[in-house]
C-alpha cells in the first residue's frame, strides 16, 4: 500500500469511548468571593448518567487546611486550581510540582495567569503555562516591547511530569511597550479558550495572546478600538461552536444594555475580528416579573446528592437541551426590562449561546441567532456575604486515568 492510499484506523480502545469525550455540557463552575468559599456547580438535574463530583473540597486535599479551592482555569472536562489539576466527572485529582522559574517563596502559581491546554482527542497529556500579564517577573524597561519578540514562558507537561520554561517566538508586531501594559486597566476576568492546539489568552493592555503549541509561535490579536477594560469590566473570550468568540456587555448605560458578540475569523491571511452579533438585552428580557417561570438548573451537592437550595435530587451528569427548557420569545415592543449588572458566565461549547447572569443572580441563555432568551434558575448560595466572582462552563471528561 502506496503512503497515498494509507489509511489510519483508530484503534479499538479509542472507538469504544468516542462516546465519554467532552461533547456534553455538564453545568457551569462558580467561584465566589467576598469571602472565602469554595465554588458552586449549577446545572440541570438529571436522573441518569454518572454524577459530577462538583464539590471539590470534599476531595481535593490543599496545601493548607485554610485554603480553599479556586478554579483559575477550565479545558475539556479538566480543572485547574492553584497548583491542582482536577477532573470532576471522575474525582481524580494531581498534585503539580513546584515551579522552579518562580523566585523563593512564591507560592503555587504566583501572580502569573495560569492556563490550561487539553485535548483528549488529540492527547490524554496536558499542559499548564504561566504567562506573565502582570509584568511582575520581568528584568526589561519600561521602554521595551511587550510582549518580548522572544516570550519565555513556564510550561508544565503531564507527559513529562516537569516544568521547563520554553522560548515562544512572536510573529508579528507587539500589543505596545512595558510602560503602555502597566498604565493599562485591568479587566475584572480573563479567560483563555484552547482550540485545535493553540491556546488564546485575553492579556491586560486589551490584546490576545495566540499561542501555537506545536511550532512554539505566538501573535498578538489586539481587541478592535473602543473595546478595553478602561470602557467594559464584562469581556469574556471563550470557545463556542464554529471558533473563538469574544462576548461584552455594557454595564455603563443604564437606560440600555447591550451584548456584543465578536468572532475571531482565522481563515484568510490576515486575522481580525468581526463584529456577530448584537442584542437589546433589556428588550428581550423584558417580561412580567411575577409569572410563574420554570427554572430547571439549580446548585448541585453532590455530598448530599440532593440540591442545596431546592430539595432535588442531582449530582448526575446533567445535559442541557435548548428544546426542553423554558424559552422566552420576546417581540421589541419598546418596554424594558431592568436587569441591573449583567455578568457573562461564559459560551455553551457547541452552540451560539451565550451564558449571562443579571443583578439577582439569574442565569440566562441568550441564543445569539434567534436573540431568544432563556432563564435556566437562579445562584442561590448557602454561604452568608457571597457574590458571584467568575464562572466556567464545564463539559464532562470521563475516559482514562488523569497524568
Amino acid at each position: 500500500m502506496s503512503s497515498r492510499t494509507r489509511i489510519r484506523i483508530p484503534c479499538r480502545f479509542y472507538i469504544q469511548r468516542l462516546h465519554l469525550l467532552p461533547v456534553s455540557l455538564g453545568g457551569i463552575f462558580v467561584g465566589l468571593g467576598h469571602e472565602p468559599a469554595p465554588p458552586v456547580f449549577f446545572a440541570r438535574p438529571s436522573t441518569t448518567g454518572p454524577k459530577i463530583s462538583a464539590r471539590l473540597e470534599g476531595y481535593v486535599a490543599m496545601p493548607s487546611p485554610i485554603d480553599i479551592p479556586t478554579i483559575l482555569d477550565c479545558c475539556n472536562g479538566l480543572l485547574l486550581l492553584d497548583g491542582r489539576v482536577v477532573n470532576p466527572a471522575t474525582r481524580q485529582w494531581v498534585s503539580l510540582p513546584p515551579c522552579p522559574a518562580l523566585p523563593a517563596p512564591v507560592r503555587g502559581f504566583g501572580c502569573h495567569d495560569a492556563c490550561l491546554a487539553f485535548d483528549p482527542t488529540v492527547s490524554p497529556h496536558y499542559e499548564v503555562l504561566l504567562i506573565d500579564s502582570y509584568l511582575c517577573y520581568t528584568t526589561l524597561d519600561e521602554g521595551s516591547e511587550w510582549p518580548p519578540s522572544t516570550f519565555m514562558v513556564p510550561v508544565y507537561s503531564s507527559k513529562t511530569r516537569a516544568w521547563e520554561t520554553k522560548p515562544f517566538v512572536r510573529e508579528g508586531g507587539a500589543a505596545g511597550t512595558i510602560a503602555d501594559v502597566r498604565s493599562a486597566e485591568v479587566p475584572a476576568h480573563r479567560h483563555t479558550a484552547y482550540r485545535r492546539e493553540t491556546l488564546y489568552v485575553h492579556c491586560k493592555g486589551d490584546y490576545v495572546m495566540r499561542i501555537t503549541l506545536s511550532d512554539s509561535k505566538y501573535q498578538v490579536i489586539k481587541l478592535p478600538a473602543g473595546i478595553n477594560a478602561s470602557v467594559y469590566d464584562e469581556i469574556y473570550l471563550g470557545r463556542s461552536k464554529k471558533g473563538v468568540y469574544c462576548a461584552v456587555a455594557d454595564n455603563n448605560n443604564d437606560d440600555e444594555k447591550r451584548l456584543q458578540v465578536l468572532f475571531l475569523d482565522e481563515l484568510g491571511d490576515r486575522i481580525e475580528w468581526i463584529v456577530k452579533y448584537e442584542i437589546d438585552l433589556e428588550a428581550h428580557l423584558y417580561r412580567n416579573r411575577d409569572c410563574i417561570i420554570n427554572r430547571p438548573w439549580r446548585l448541585q451537592d453532590d455530598n448530599q446528592h440532593e440540591d442545596c437550595s431546592q430539595g432535588v435530587t442531582a449530582g448526575y451528569d446533567l445535559l442541557w437541551d435548548s428544546d426542553d427548557d423554558n424559552l422566552i420569545d420576546i417581540q421589541d415592543t419598546g418596554e424594558k426590562y431592568r436587569c441591573g449588572y449583567i455578568s457573562i458566565f461564559g459560551f455553551h461549547p457547541f452552540k451560539e449561546v451565550v451564558f449571562l447572569c443579571t443583578w439577582d443572580d439569574r442565569v440566562m441563555a441568550c441564543h445569539l441567532k434567534s436573540s431568544k432568551i432563556q432563564d435556566l434558575g437562579q445562584v442561590k448560595t448557602e454561604y452568608h456575604g457571597d457574590v458571584i466572582d467568575i464562572a466556567f462552563v464545564y463539559t464532562p471528561y470521563r475516559v482514562g486515568e488523569l497524568c
